[in-house]
C-alpha cells in the first residue's frame, strides 16, 4: 500500500508541467463530446421498462395506430367578448388559420380535428360567418347547447373559451413515433404562435405537450445557469475566506469547471448521438452538475489543507506536495469509490432515467477526484517551487486556522466529547428516534407545474383552466384485454359505459361522455334516428337483438362483431382488435381533468373498480397517469436503493479496512452515522412539508456521498493520531482541531453554495437547495459528534487488547 501510494504521488507530482498538459489534452478530448449531446428526454424515461402503463402504451401504438395516437392542443381565449359575434369570429379565424397551416394540416386527426364552441355554434346556427349573426341568436344557441366544458369563467370573472385541436402522434402510422416527434412539436408551437397573434377582442394562447416542455426547459435552463453562477460566486467567496489565496481559489474553481466539462462531454460521447450506452439528458442528469459542486469542492479543500499542513510542519514544497497527496488520496479515494458505488446502485433500477443518472453521477465523482488531485497538487507545486527557489515563498497558513478560534474550540469540544460522550449520544439517539418516526409521514406529491416559469403565459393559462373548468383536459385511454365473445366481458363493457352516465358511479375527474368505444360504435349502428346518412344497419340491429339474451351466446356475439367490422372497418379498428388466436383487445377513450395527481389516482381506482374481472384485464393510461406512474416508480425505486446503497458502502469499507488495517469494524463506524443522517433529513423534510419526489429523492445518494466523505476523513485522521499517541482522548482532540476544522470550512462552503438554490423561483430547486444544505450540515454533525465517541470506544478496546497481550507475554516470561 505504501509503495503504491508513493509511486502514485510521484507520478502525479514529479513533472507538473507534463501532468497539466495531459490534463488539458484529456479535457479537450472529453469536452468535444458536448457537441454530441442529445435533446432533453421527456417523462417517458422515468417509466419502468416493465411498467403496465409503458406496455399498454406500446400496445396502443401498435394495435390502434390509425387513430388512437392523438394529443390535443388546447386553444385558450379569454375575454368578456368570447360569446359575441366579434369574439367567435376571432376564435374561428384563428382555428381556421391553424388547421390550414402547412405544419399543422398533415397531422390533424380525422374525422373531427377540432372540438370547440365555434364548431358547435356554427352547426347550430347553420353559418360559417359569425359576423352575420346577432347576439340574440348566439345566446339562444348557447342555451340550447351544452358548452360547460368549452366555455367557463376565470377567477377574475372573465369568460374563457377553449377549443381542442387533435393531432396525430404517429402521422405515418408506422408505429414509430420518434420520427414524427419533431414535426409534432413544430405543429404544437405553430398553433401556440397563431393563437397568441390572433387579432380581436380576446387574448389568445395555447397549451400542449410541446408548449409545456419548451416552457419547462426555458425556465429550468435559465434558472440553472443563473443559480450555477450564484452558487459558484458564493463558493468562491467562502473559498477565498478559508484559503486566503486567490491562486487556490482560481485552481479550485477551474477544477470545478473542468469537472463539469468532463461530465457533460461524457454524456455526449456515451449518449444516443455517441456510443448509445445511455439515454438523452433528463431532469435527474441535469442536476448532476449542481451536485458536483458540493462533492468536488471538498476534494480541493482537503488537498490544499493537507499540503499546507505539511508545509506548516517545516517541510519543503516538493515533499509537502508528495506527502500531502499521499495522505489525502486514501480517504478521498475511499469516499469517492463509496459514493460512486452508491450512485451506480441506480443501475439495478427498472427506470431508465435512474440508471443514466447513476452512470453520469458516478463519472462526475470520479472526474472530480482525478481533476482536483491532479490540478491542485501539480499547480501548487509548479507555482511554489518557483517561489521557493526565489526565496519569496511565504509561510503556510493552515486552513484549520481560517476562522479565528475555531481550531481551539473544536479541540476543546473534542476533549469534552471524549470525557462525557454519553450525554451527546443520548441526545443524538433521541433526535434520531423522533425524526425517524416523523419520516414515516413523508409526502410524495410532485407537481410538474413547479418547473414552469412562475410568471409565464403557460402557467397563467393553466391557472385559467383550473379556475374555469377545474383543470386542463387530458385524453385518457383504457386498454382492455379480454375475450370479447365472453358473456362477462360484454356485460362489463356495457356496465362500464353506463357508469359514465350515472352521476353516482361516474369516475372522479372524468369530463363528458365516452368519445369512442366498441359499445358506442355499436349503439351508433343499431340506432336509427331518421337522419339521412346516419350510421344504421337493420341486419346488425336484428343480430344485436338476438344476441341480447339472459346469457349471451358467444357465436351470436361473434356474428355481431363480424357484421360491425364489415360495415365499418375503420371505426371498428379504432376501438377493437378481434384476435382469433388469443385475447381480444378493446380501447375506450374519453377526457379527464388534469393537473391533480391525487384526483388522477382516484380516477384510476374508480375505473378499475368498474371492471368486474381480473385486474390485469384493464390498464388506464394518459399523460397524467404516466406522470403518476413516474412519481410512484421513482419513489419506490429510490426507497429500495437506500438499503442496497448502505449495504454496498458497508461491504466496500469493510473490505478496505480489513485489507489495510485488518480492522473491518471501522466500516460500521463510517456507515451507521450516515443512516442516522438519512433519518434526520427525511424527518426534517416531513416536518417542514418538503415532499419526497423525483428531485428530493436524490438525497439518498447525496447523504451517502457527502456523509461517507466526512466520516472517513475523521476515522482516517483519528486512526493516524491514535497510532502516534495511543491516547484516545488526545487523538479525538487533535482530529477535531485539524480535520474537523477543515471539514467545517468545507461544509459551510458547500452548504451556503447550495443554499443559493433557495433563491430560485422554481419550487423543485428551492426544495433541493434546502434539503442539500440540511444534508451537508447534518453530515458534519454526525462526523464530529457521533464518530469521535465511537472511535474513542474503538481505541480503548484496542489499548485493552494491547495491554492484555502485553500482560500475557509478561506472564509467559515469568512462567518460563
Amino acid at each position: 500500500m505504501e509503495w503504491t501510494l508513493e509511486r502514485l504521488s510521484r507520478l502525479v507530482t514529479a513533472r507538473p508541467v507534463v501532468t497539466l498538459i495531459v490534463l488539458l489534452v484529456v479535457t479537450v478530448g472529453i469536452g468535444s463530446g458536448i457537441t454530441r449531446l442529445a435533446p432533453q428526454a421527456d417523462e417517458s424515461v422515468f417509466l419502468p421498462e416493465d411498467s403496465e402503463v409503458t406496455i399498454a402504451n406500446d400496445k396502443i401504438r401498435t394495435l390502434f395506430s390509425n387513430s388512437s395516437n392523438t394529443l390535443a392542443a388546447t386553444a385558450v381565449f379569454k375575454g368578456d367578448a368570447a360569446l359575441t359575434p366579434e369574439g367567435l369570429a376571432q376564435i374561428d379565424a384563428a382555428l381556421g388559420q391553424a388547421t390550414s397551416d402547412s405544419r399543422v394540416a398533415p397531422l390533424l386527426a380525422r374525422p373531427t380535428p377540432v372540438i370547440g364552441p365555434t364548431r358547435l355554434l356554427a352547426a347550430e346556427l347553420d353559418t360559417d360567418d359569425f359576423a352575420s349573426v346577432s347576439q340574440r341568436q348566439i345566446d339562444e344557441a348557447a342555451d340550447h347547447l351544452s358548452l360547460d366544458r368549452l366555455v367557463g369563467t376565470d377567477a377574475d370573472g372573465a369568460t374563457v373559451a377553449i377549443s381542442n385541436i387533435r393531432l396525430l402522434v404517429d402521422a405515418d402510422g408506422d408505429g414509430d413515433t420518434a420520427d414524427d416527434s419533431e414535426a409534432l412539436a413544430d405543429a404544437e408551437l405553430a398553433i401556440r404562435d397563431i393563437m397568441a397573434a390572433s387579432e380581436g377582442p380576446l387574448v389568445g394562447g395555447s397549451l400542449s405537450t410541446a408548449v409545456l416542455m419548451e416552457d419547462t426547459q426555458d425556465a429550468t435552463g435559465s434558472e440553472m445557469g443563473l443559480l450555477m453562477v450564484l452558487a459558484l460566486g458564493v463558493i468562491a467567496a467562502l473559498l477565498l475566506l478559508f484559503t486566503r489565496s486567490p491562486f487556490d481559489l482560481f485552481i479550485s474553481l477551474l477544477g470545478l469547471v473542468i469537472t463539469i466539462i468532463w461530465v457533460i462531454g461524457a454524456q455526449g460521447w456515451l449518449g444516443p448521438e455517441g456510443a448509445g450506452l445511455i439515454g438523452a439528458p433528463n431532469t435527474l442528469t441535469s442536476m448532476v452538475a449542481i451536485m458536483l459542486i458540493g462533492l468536488v469542492v471538498d476534494y480541493a479543500i482537503q488537498a490544499v489543507g493537507l499540503y499546507r499542513e505539511h508545509r506548516y510542519q517545516g517541510l519543503d514544497v516538493a515533499s509537502s506536495v508528495r506527502l500531502g497527496l499521499r495522505a489525502v488520496i486514501v480517504p478521498l479515494s475511499l469516499a469517492a469509490i463509496t459514493t460512486i458505488t452508491s450512485f451506480l446502485t441506480n443501475l439495478i433500477s427498472p427506470i431508465p432515467a435512474n440508471g443514466d443518472f447513476g452512470i453520469v453521477a458516478g463519472i462526475g465523482v470520479a472526474s472530480g477526484l482525478i481533476v482536483m488531485l491532479v490540478l491542485v497538487t501539480s499547480s501548487r507545486k509548479l507555482l511554489d517551487l518557483r517561489r521557493e527557489s526565489r526565496g519569496s515563498l511565504r509561510p503556510a497558513r493552515p486552513i484549520s486556522g481560517a476562522i479565528p478560534g475555531i481550531g481551539s474550540a473544536l479541540e476543546a469540544f473534542g476533549g469534552l466529547l471524549a470525557r462525557k460522550p454519553v450525554p451527546f449520544l443520548v441526545v443524538i439517539g433521541v433526535v434520531t428516534l423522533l425524526l425517524g418516526m416523523a419520516s414515516t409521514r413523508l409526502d410524495t406529491a410532485f407537481d410538474t407545474r413547479d418547473f414552469l416559469s412562475s410568471d409565464g403565459e403557460v402557467r397563467a393559462h393553466l391557472e385559467t383552466l383550473d379556475a374555469a373548468f377545474g383543470g386542463d383536459s387530458d385524453s385518457v385511454k383504457v386498454l382492455i384485454e379480454a375475450e370479447i365473445t365472453d358473456d362477462r366481458t360484454v356485460r362489463n363493457i356495457l356496465d362500464f359505459t353506463a357508469a359514465f352516465d350515472d352521476d353516482l358511479r361516474r369516475p372522479e375527474g372524468v369530463v363528458g361522455s365516452i368519445e369512442s368505444s366498441l359499445s358506442q360504435l355499436l349503439i351508433d349502428w343499431v340506432t336509427d334516428d331518421g337522419t339521412l346518412g346516419d350510421n344504421y344497419d337493420s341486419e346488425l340491429e336484428s343480430i344485436s337483438t338476438a344476441a341480447s339474451e339472459f346469457r349471451l351466446d358467444p357465436e351470436k356475439i361473434q356474428a355481431l362483431l363480424d357484421r360491425l367490422e364489415e360495415l365499418d372497418p375503420s371505426g371498428f379498428s379504432r376501438v377493437a382488435v378481434n384476435n382469433p388466436d388469443g385475447l381480444d383487445t378493446l380501447l375506450i377513450e374519453f377526457q379527464s381533468l388534469s393537473g391533480d395527481q391525487e384526483r388522477t389516482a382516484r380516477m384510476v381506482d374508480d375505473l378499475e373498480g368498474l371492471w368486474f374481472g381480473p385486474e390485469e384485464d384493464l390498464t388506464v393510461t394518459s399523460n397524467d397517469v404516466v406522470g403518476l406512474d413516474v412519481v410512484n416508480a421513482m419513489t419506490e425505486s429510490q426507497t429500495e436503493s437506500i438499503i442496497t446503497t448502505m449495504m454496498a458502502a458497508l461491504i466496500i469499507l469493510a473490505l478496505f479496512f480489513w485489507i489495510t488495517l485488518r480492522r473491518p469494524s471501522l466500516s460500521f463506524i463510517a456507515v451507521v452515522p450516515i443512516f442516522m443522517v438519512l433519518l434526520w433529513v427525511l424527518g426534517t423534510m416531513a416536518l417542514v412539508g418538503i415532499p419526497y419526489n423525483v428531485i428530493t429523492a436524490l438525497i439518498t445518494a447525496l447523504s451517502i456521498g457527502i456523509g461517507v466523505d466526512y466520516t472517513i476523513h475523521i476515522i482516517h485522521r483519528y486512526q493516524e493520531e491514535f497510532e502516534h499517541s495511543r491516547d484516545p482522548e488526545e487523538a479525538a482532540r487533535r482530529t477535531l482541531k485539524t480535520t474537523g476544522s477543515a471539514l467545517l470550512g468545507s461544509a459551510l462552503t458547500t452548504a451556503l453554495g447550495f443554499g443559493v438554490l433557495m433563491l430560485s423561483s422554481l419550487t423543485p430547486f428551492q426544495q433541493f437547495g434546502v434539503v442539500t444544505a440540511l444534508t451537508i450540515l447534518y453530515a458534519l454533525v454526525a462526523a464530529i459528534v457521533v464518530v469521535p465517541p465511537a472511535m474513542i470506544v474503538w481505541a480503548a478496546y484496542q489499548n485493552s487488547r494491547l495491554h492484555s497481550a502485553a500482560a500475557r507475554a509478561g506472564q509467559q516470561l515469568v512462567d518460563s
